[in-house]
């Protein structure tokens, strides 16, 4: 069952109102006169916790079936997706208020549900709390973040340095940068062919830009190895590589030496993963950890595999690919898994059609290399990397619709992400 509209319930929807309302009023003898006429009206409505609740009580039908008008007035009015009567399930809790769930998920939706003289009543409330500064799902049980305390500086932080892009992809490289800054690096080094430097660093004021190779180099090489070596190896926290890296012959065997040389944790993406696949590499030579993020075509390159069985078991998938290759994996699309190679698996639960989009993958790979360098394991930064990406999407999708959303407009969106998950954890300790 669908649950995009959950993206969106959060994220300011509902302008300057303290309270969005849904009210439904529903007959009792009609219900009871469809469940009597159409056998499999129950099933196609309640879910089958909710047909174990209401028995034979047509009073108790009526009333969830008035919380479910009501919870998709709610919806209409704040603008977010209808969900289907299915995917709307009441809740009764031991000892407390009926809650509501879409597509299984808890959403800060308070119900209220009564019946008096044939009529059976419900009202669906979303308090401000709920439309304003609050994550679209509630933060994930293994989700941890990076700590930020007041008397930081820049080097708390780490230093991310990127290598990507090439002629024709220079915007790879810069997507990744900025999305290591807006995560919270301390510092970024984007480290790119001499041949599109003029290009970057004319997109790139926070961020720092740094030629490799020859003047007129056009993608990576072993010139730029050794440069990479001597100037920004050392001093990185993490690193990020491959977005726009291309797939020149000159950069497959530079990409090869450098991944016997990185000095932190690595985040691997795009092309340099598709050259991985076609020259083999193992991974375990690496000598730090390694955070791979394929899409599931890449996925299957990666596993010698056809994309269609990517997809019939992503989680299956990744989690014999991390422990055979002793890797992290985040495997991208809906439902994006995380697996490390000691076991530890994580399934995003968002839906956002936002991240839809050409250079979002770029985004996410920077954000990962953030969260390694502010100090997380590679599992728990990919964890809060996909989470926070995710949410992003979803402010993205909430302020500019399904339609036209770009990973730039992702990238800004990461910060006010961020803090919505903070502010929801610490929330949750308090508790």
């Amino acid at each position: 069952m669908s649950t995009r509209g959950l993206s969106r319930w959060d994220a300011g929807l509902a302008g300057d109102l303290d309270l969005a309302l849904g009210v439904d009023v529903t007959s009792i003898s009609r219900i009871a006169a469809l469940l009597l006429r159409r056998p499999r009206f129950a099933e196609k409505i309640f879910t089958e916790a909710e047909r174990r609740r209401c028995g034979s009580k047509a009073e108790r039908f009526a009333s969830r079936w008035a919380a479910k008008e009501a919870v998709k007035k709610l919806c209409g009015q704040i603008g977010v997706p209808i969900p289907t009567y299915h995917a709307i399930e009441v809740v009764n809790l031991p000892g407390g208020a009926p809650i509501v769930r879409i597509g299984g998920r808890d959403t800060r939706i308070a119900v209220s549900l009564t019946h008096d003289a044939g009529l059976a009543i419900a009202v669906a409330a979303l308090p401000a709390q709920g439309i304003r500064g609050a994550p679209a799902l509630p933060p994930p049980q293994d989700l941890r973040l990076p700590d930020r305390p007041d008397d930081a500086h820049k080097g708390t932080f780490g230093l991310v340095v990127v290598i990507a892009g090439a002629v024709g992809t220079a915007g790879a490289a810069v997507l990744a940068a900025h999305g290591a800054a807006r995560a919270g690096a301390g510092l970024v080094r984007v480290c790119v062919p001499a041949g599109i430097y003029p290009v970057v660093a004319g997109q790139c004021l926070e961020v720092m830009a740094h030629p490799l190779g020859d003047p007129g180099a056009t993608g990576l090489d072993r010139q730029g190895v050794e440069t990479l070596r001597e100037r920004h190896l050392g001093p990185a926290a993490a690193l990020v590589v491959g977005p726009g890296l291309g797939r020149s012959d000159a950069t497959e065997v530079a990409l090869l030496d450098l991944l016997r040389l990185v000095t932190a944790p690595t985040v691997v993406d795009a092309d340099a993963l598709n050259i991985v696949a076609a020259r083999g590499f193992d991974w375990r030579t690496c000598p730090q950890p390694v955070l791979l993020t394929p899409h599931p075509a890449e996925m299957a390159r990666l596993a010698g595999i056809s994309t269609e069985e990517v997809q019939a078991d992503r989680v299956g998938l990744a989690r014999r690919f991390a422990a055979e290759r002793g890797v992290t994996l985040v495997l991208k699309g809906g439902g994006t898994v995380v697996a490390a190679a000691d076991g530890r698996l994580h399934v995003d639960g968002h839906r956002t059609v936002a991240l839809a989009t050409g250079g979002t993958g770029d985004v996410l790979s920077g954000v990962c290399g953030a969260m390694l360098a502010a100090g997380l394991d590679s599992f728990d930064a990919a964890v809060a990397s996909v989470t926070i990406h995710a949410e992003a999407g979803c402010l993205v999708e909430a302020q500019r619709g399904r339609a036209g959303a770009l990973a730039g407009d992702v990238i800004d969106m990461l910060p006010a992400a961020q803090e919505r998950l903070r502010r929801a954890l610490e929330r949750r300790v308090a508790r």
